[in-house]
């Protein structure tokens, strides 16, 4: 039974694989017939820019500043900060 099984099996895989090259060929082609590869087409030119990246940072500046407080003019910490644009590349 086994011994069958590996007959089949072998000669099943030869008709495949026999049928398989017959398609692959499809025609046979004309005696002296050289295969020309087709022109080579140019490679489309790729222009690359690079992306400008924006970061957003705090510029601040602190000064010391006297007010006028109830008890008498007082030095406290002042600080004035504005969101700027950063510009870097990639």
């Amino acid at each position: 039974m086994r011994r069958l099984f590996l007959i089949v099996a072998t000669v099943a895989w030869a008709i495949a694989s026999a049928a398989t090259l017959a398609f692959a060929q499809g025609y046979a082609p004309a005696p002296g017939a050289v295969y020309v590869p087709p022109p080579a087409r140019p490679l489309p030119r790729v222009e690359i820019t690079p992306r400008l990246r924006v970061q957003y940072y705090r510029d601040c500046i602190d000064a010391l500043v006297v007010e006028p407080r109830l008890t008498g003019p007082t030095i406290v910490p002042h600080s004035r900060c504005r969101w700027v644009k950063r510009y870097y590349a990639y």
